[in-house]
């Protein structure tokens, strides 16, 4: 039972979805734009409200081209809403979409200007624009960097809406910021447990369902955030490349203490995949669970439980980047309240238990019934174990 409880991590996982137009996800604090499977911050001028500590941004939430990229770097060290793969945008360094400043739809911000929310040349985003426009918060009348030099290197290519404009401005000057991820935030996933060592055996599969080669990158975080090593691949990550339709395996063995914490992984559109769990009990044969994906955006999970001769063990995640009060409603067989509970976690943050021996969850011993986890912000996911002496299974749930 003592493995039980030291077992849990989660795996954050992230895919695109094809459909039309700009899309909101993270409940609006995000939109994902289909066409160039990237996904924008919605908020146009976070820095103004929050600089991640860090220096060099004025009052307007303007900084110079270096400063921007330190403030890139900080807010995916914060993993702000739950990522850590923000960038600014890119521009072409020669954009054929255009013959000089305006009309440039090859960039990525002159794609979301002119195509995705209507915006004319020579006019401000605010006094011209489509429905689109209401997805997003606090646009500048201003120039906006990118990420991409022009060959003197002095300078980088900005764009501005409040012309449509793009140029290249010196480094020093001060422009806004528009950070942008590639893929499909509302895709990602979670798979709330991974570990090595002390008896334990995690692999991740991948396939590729598409035509296209994949390649991505794997990150092992432990539970307090700080990198993971996993000494069988030499580090805290690796990268993962497929071939059109191939798969691969990413192994973790039992091999010295336990170790333990999530992975996150961001996955190109129309790459699956899932979990297997191994324990390794002297004496016996070796017993395996396939672990399920969930979402990494659901605010409810519910799973059934059987403790009449079985043992029930939860990990519970936080893959938000906000603190949560997870609130946990045990019933029995005929809909009765058993008992409630609650788990504070901190943002991206997790915890395995046996799950009656939680606060107030004690009488689900000789019972069956169903456990609903729920928070009112931010996100959580949960995935069930059933153990059985040494034999385990996973136990999915249903989530909203």
């Amino acid at each position: 039972m003592a493995n039980v409880l030291k077992v849990a991590a989660w795996i954050v996982v992230t895919a695109t979805v094809a459909s039309a137009d700009l899309q909101p996800r993270l409940g609006g604090a995000a939109v994902y734009d289909t066409d160039l499977n990237v996904t924008w911050l919605a908020n146009a001028n976070l820095a103004a409200s929050n600089s991640f500590g860090t220096a060099g941004i004025d009052s307007a939430g303007r900084m110079s081209w270096s400063t921007a990229q330190n403030w890139i770097a900080s807010l995916n060290q914060a993993r702000y809403l739950g990522f850590s793969n923000w960038r600014l945008p890119g521009t072409p360094a020669s954009d054929a979409s255009c013959n000089g400043t305006f009309g440039c739809s090859g960039s990525e911000m002159g794609h979301l200007f002119y195509l995705e929310l209507g915006g004319q040349a020579f006019m401000s985003i605010a006094a011209a624009h489509n429905s689109n426009y209401t997805l997003f918060s606090n646009f500048q009348d201003y120039a906006y960097w990118s990420s991409t030099n022009p060959a003197d290197g002095s300078s980088a290519w900005t764009f501005l809406f409040a012309n449509g404009s793009q140029a290249a401005g010196g480094k020093t000057n001060f422009v806004s910021v528009l950070p942008v991820l590639t893929g499909d935030v509302g895709a990602s996933s979670v798979l709330p447990q991974f570990a090595f060592g002390g008896g334990w055996y995690s692999a991740l599969y991948f396939t590729n369902t598409t035509a296209n080669p994949a390649s991505f990158t794997v990150n092992f975080i432990s539970d307090s955030g700080t990198p993971l090593n996993v000494p069988f691949l030499g580090g805290s990550s690796t990268v993962v490349n497929l071939t059109a339709r191939g798969t691969a395996i990413v192994e973790a063995p039992n091999a010295g203490s336990l170790n333990q914490g999530f992975v996150s992984v961001s996955l190109p559109g129309g790459v699956e995949a899932y979990g297997v769990f191994r324990q390794s009990v002297a004496g016996i044969a070796d017993q395996e669970a396939v672990v399920p994906l969930s979402s990494a955006f659901s605010t409810s999970t519910t799973l059934i439980w059987d403790d009449t001769n079985y043992t029930t063990a939860v990990a519970i995640v936080n893959p938000s980047s906000v603190a949560v009060t997870v609130v946990i409603n045990v019933t029995d067989t005929g809909g009765g309240t058993i008992g409630t509970s609650s788990v504070p976690l901190a943002p991206n943050n997790g915890l395995p238990a046996v799950l009656r021996s939680l606060p107030g969850l004690a009488g689900m011993a000789g019972k069956r019934g169903a456990a609903t986890f729920t928070v009112t912000s931010g996100a959580v996911a949960v995935l069930g174990l059933r153990f059985n002496g040494a034999a385990f299974t996973s136990v999915p749930g249903a989530q909203k």
